[in-house]
């Protein structure tokens, strides 16, 4: 935060012009002005850095002190001031009085006391009776020179600027505070009843640019299907102008707590009369329904949500953009409750003590990493870079983390229970005989399938990540219906259909059995003798196919592995081999579960302890195409989806 302007009763000047005043001299104007910015302060230069230029001493205090502490510096050295004045009271600025107050005697006497305050004009106006101009002569407050500050404020509040208001009063001869210097409870008393009758020396105009980085933040949190609401302290024009510099107002028009008024009323009429005012106009902004598409902006004050009742948080709530200015610790908790209760996820960020509150309320609080320990602490995560595109970050990995758990779990579920219930269910119930065995089971389980699955974690997201609405995580969990029939009912089935027409085609090819002959076969399979062949044959041939079986899973699964890897984005557009979307880890998959397969099917002890046997050459190169296959079939699934994104596939798509 910088101090750009400062304003008298009759005159506007930049801090630069406001220096030469000061060096030259005799301007009680500046003089005032300089006391109160110095004096009543309460921040402070850290002792170590004071060798340095202004602008590179680190400060021990807000933000907002900090910004006139170093204002006050370049006009004379606030150590300075300090030392030709004693402190006898203080009263630390908070958000509900939003005003700073510190009494000061100076140290020769010679001068009165001085009862110092700084904070909001709409708070310490109603406590103000004159006002100085840029000469220093005291005028009293009228109407005209009313309107004249209240004229600069608006301004310079609309430019962006923070305004605040320097106050203060003179208590010559006799003080009130005479003999209770070491009373501060009693002072306490004194100075409340005599914080009135205040000489406003000036208005100072404090700019806090946003990051560069904060509007895009804010467009890619928007285009995420984020909304991203400002509340704060400021005045509401000065808090609209800074969210038009974020991007988080981006109409030229704005609704106000008029606008909500009438769109309750024209939803329930007679229901909701004010009675301190006629019907407001609807306007055309207002009079739309939400959810037509169009943005919706709304700028609302702490004094007007106390006003609220159900049915206008119900309209409220339902704004793309809101800002909530001149707000409390309280209101802002109130905020989130209503948000909250509205089905509305809420994510709060916040630095300070009375932002601990609505930290702890939201479903997730964000702290700064430079923030109080309080609100660090009632936070659920801390920003340590104190960057708010960070966030971001943490969304999209988030999401990602999410999504690379579905494609892990969609990768296993087909080959690891679905192609294995359906050979058991058919030796249970047609008498096929068992096409792969229970030692493979566990092999594809325990071995095959762990390489890929652990490489899936590392896919990076896909480039739609942040395009996506968030999810509702009361409807959209980790599996659900569309889960399992892409798991079971598209590539599952897939994969069992395919793997049992090659086990068909190996027990035809080389034992002379058709389909027909093998359903029902049952227990005639081990009596020996079946097909005119011995046990021993028989067995042998069994234990063949049940390999070629496992082989066939395994290369297609290959197809799986590629098929899962994005969610709506073509292969081609994902690509594993280069590119940021590059996962090498896949590639080493393949040789690794072909590994798996030479070493249950091609080392002697093997097979004689598990039952294995060696695969023919011709069925390394057959499950091939039905792997192509299902990467082509869920290729079109996904075109069909990214084409026609309302259509009947995208809606029961994983």
């Amino acid at each position: 935060m910088t101090v750009v302007h400062v304003g008298f009763l009759d005159a506007a000047v930049t801090t630069d012009e406001l220096k030469a005043r000061y060096s030259s001299g005799q301007n009680p104007a500046v003089q005032r002005l300089y006391d109160t910015a110095a004096l009543c302060n309460g921040s402070r230069f850290d002792s170590e850095t004071l060798s340095l230029p202004i602008a590179d001493r680190r400060v021990n205090g807000d933000a907002t002190d900090t910004a006139i502490l170093r204002f006050a510096e370049h006009l004379r050295p606030v150590s300075q001031a300090q030392s030709e004045h004693r402190k006898l009271f203080e009263i630390p600025f908070n958000s509900k009085n939003k005003w700073m107050l510190s009494l000061q005697q100076p140290l020769d006497g010679s001068s009165a006391t001085l009862l110092l305050i700084k904070g909001a004009p709409d708070v310490l106006l109603p406590r103000c009776s004159s006002i100085q101009d840029a000469k220093g002569d005291v005028h009293a407050l009228d109407k005209n020179s009313l309107e004249q500050l209240l004229s600069l404020q608006r301004q310079w509040s609309g430019e962006g600027q923070r305004v605040l208001m320097l106050c203060r009063r003179e208590f010559h001869g006799a003080s009130p505070f005479a003999g209770h210097e070491d009373d501060p409870a009693e002072l306490e008393v004194i100075v409340a009843a005599h914080n009135a009758d205040l000489c406003i020396v000036g208005l100072v105009g404090i700019v806090d640019p946003p990051r560069k980085e904060i509007p895009s933040v804010v467009d890619i949190c928007r285009r995420a299907g984020i909304r991203v609401f400002m509340v704060t302290g400021d005045f509401a024009l000065t808090a609209a102008a800074i969210a038009r510099q974020c991007r988080i107002i981006t109409n030229d028009g704005v609704d106000s707590i008029e606008d909500i008024r009438a769109r309750a009323l024209s939803q329930a009429p007679g229901a909701l009369a004010d009675t301190r005012s006629e019907k407001p106009e609807l306007k055309d902004s207002v009079s739309q329904e939400q959810g037509d598409g169009g943005v919706t902006s709304l700028v609302l004050s702490g004094s007007e949500l106390v006003e609220l009742q159900a049915e206008h948080w119900n309209i409220v709530c339902g704004y793309s953009e809101i800002v909530f200015a001149r707000t409390t610790p309280e209101q802002k908790l109130l905020i989130v409750q209503e948000l909250r209760a509205r089905e509305n996820y809420v994510a709060v960020t916040g630095d300070g003590v009375n932002d601990s509150p609505a930290l702890k309320a939201a479903h997730i609080g964000v702290a700064m990493g430079g923030g109080s320990e309080v609100a660090k602490e009632a936070a659920d995560m801390v920003l340590l870079d104190n960057n708010f595109s960070s966030i971001v970050v943490a969304i999209e990995n988030g999401r990602l983390v999410f999504e690379n758990l579905k494609k892990v779990l969609l990768y296993l579920l087909p080959a690891g229970s679905f192609a294995e219930f359906v050979p058991m269910l058919l030796n249970m119930s047609l008498g096929v005989p068992l096409p792969l065995s229970v030692i493979f089971m566990i092999v594809i389980c325990m071995l095959t399938d762990v390489w890929a699955s652990i490489s899936l974690m590392y896919e990076s997201p896909e480039s739609d990540i942040m395009f996506r609405a968030p999810r509702n995580p009361k409807k959209e969990h980790l599996v659900n219906l569309k889960f399992f029939g892409q798991a079971y009912g598209f590539i599952g089935l897939m994969e069992a259909l395919f793997a049992h027409i090659i086990f068909f085609v190996y027990m035809y090819w080389h034992g002379g059995f058709t389909p027909g002959e093998l359903f029902l076969a049952f227990d005639k399979w081990t009596l020996g003798g079946f097909g005119g062949k011995d046990q021993a044959t028989l067995n042998l041939l069994l234990s063949t196919g049940q390999s070629v079986y496992f082989l066939s899973l395994v290369i297609i699964q290959w197809g799986n592995m590629f098929a899962t890897r994005t969610r709506r984005l073509s292969v081609f557009q994902q690509n594993p081999l280069w590119g940021p979307a590059r996962n090498l880890r896949l590639l080493f998959a393949i040789p690794f579960t072909l590994g798996v397969v030479f070493l249950f099917c091609y080392v002697g002890w093997f097979n004689r302890v598990f039952g294995t046997a060696n695969i023919p050459v011709a069925f390394f190169f057959i499950p091939i195409p039905f792997a192509v296959v299902i990467v082509v079939l869920d290729e079109i699934r996904k075109l069909v989806v990214r084409t026609r994104p309302n259509g009947l596939l995208a809606r029961i798509a994983w």
